[in-house]
């Protein structure tokens, strides 16, 4: 019997990276103990849930792990299966059949990067799950949708064409040069052209639902209290999270800050229950924050889209893969040289 779960470490581009699926039918690929040229950067990072309301509202699915409101799992697939609706033969017998891990050497126009993919279906749709580690430092977690669109009879093409959004969560538990708990949380607004003082940084009080804003170009960084950098920075990362659709009643927030409860809880079990995310607000970031000496800081972030059918044209038979991202990126982290990508440890696992 295959034993889902296990620790597979894979390095290049400077990282050293470990991953697993923890079981065939869950929250998908899990990457954990990340470190870039031998500094702890993120101790875990998932895409566990999606919540996926359609037109009309009816219905709402919560996907992946802890499936309500008739959602389902994601299913692992074995690598080669095609972007279509798979039976259960396409099914992953172990985590090994599922995940591809690749490392691209840098060239002209990109950094060298470590890339580890598996894709998993879900109902009639496929999500891939992508984590894509830079020889800059500079972490991409990306998601994307394939499949088939939901079959509905009464079109043309057998196919639904009900407009839905797809609402992709990601959890991401950063310990900054492993230094925990050390790090604190703080939001940026751009306010106006004055320098200095037009452009800020606050830190984040308490644990709590955060809302993006374009118009102050806002983003978010996890920053340690005790490391510094050569030039005496305190070190830390920043998120930045472009979005493609907007909150709306079933997806209230953009990014959550809470602390660290353990590996076994609060992984997105339980969200859903009202098929909103109305628990990410109300059971997981409740507290106080340490802003002084800081905390051992969860953030959960989404990354939005609306999707459109194109159920008479380029979807009908399957759907193109779609990716989003978002992106985290090192401040004050590291220095980055000509032997940059050419280093990187396997550090410790003990939390």
């Amino acid at each position: 019997m295959a034993n889902w779960g296990d620790y597979h470490p894979a390095s290049g581009a400077g990282w050293s990276v470990f991953w697993r699926i923890s079981q065939a039918d869950g929250g998908g690929l899990e990457v954990w103990f990340a470190d870039f040229q031998g500094k702890r950067v993120m101790w875990r990072g998932t895409q566990p849930f999606a919540l996926v309301p359609y037109h009309t509202f009816s219905p709402t699915f919560k996907d992946g792990i802890d499936a309500h409101c008739g959602g389902v799992g994601f299913t692992a697939l074995k690598h080669g299966a095609p972007n279509a609706w798979n039976d259960a033969s396409w099914n992953a017998g172990a985590d090994t059949e599922a995940v591809v891990v690749k490392v691209e050497p840098q060239d002209d126009f990109h950094p060298a990067e470590l890339i580890i993919a598996a894709k998993f279906q879900c109902g009639w749709y496929q999500y891939v799950h992508r984590w894509v580690f830079n020889g800059d430092g500079v972490i991409h977690p990306q998601v994307a949708m394939g499949g088939h669109l939901m079959p509905d009879e009464s079109t043309p093409t057998n196919s639904s064409d009900r407009p839905h959004i797809h609402h992709m969560y990601f959890r991401v538990d950063l310990d900054i040069d492993g230094q925990f708990p050390h790090d604190v949380f703080e939001v940026f607004n751009h306010n106006n052209f004055n320098h200095p003082g037009g452009d800020q940084w606050d830190i984040v009080k308490k644990q709590s639902k955060l809302l993006a804003n374009p118009d102050t170009a806002r983003k978010w960084r996890v920053r340690n209290t005790v490391s510094k950098n050569e030039t005496g920075q305190f070190r830390g990362y920043e998120i930045e999270l472009p979005q493609l659709a907007a909150r709306d009643k079933f997806s209230t927030g953009d990014v959550w800050v809470t602390v660290y409860r353990g590996d076994g809880v609060q992984q997105g079990e339980g969200v859903g229950l009202k098929c909103t995310d109305a628990e990410m607000e109300s059971v997981y970031a409740v507290g106080p924050l340490d802003i002084v000496n800081g905390n051992d800081i969860v953030f959960w972030a989404v990354v939005r889209a609306h999707h459109e059918p194109r159920n008479q044209g380029e979807e009908a038979n399957h759907l193109p893969y779609h990716y989003e991202e978002f992106s985290i990126t090192p401040r004050n982290f590291a220095r980055i040289g000509e032997d940059a990508g050419r280093h990187g440890g396997r550090g410790g696992h003990d939390r």
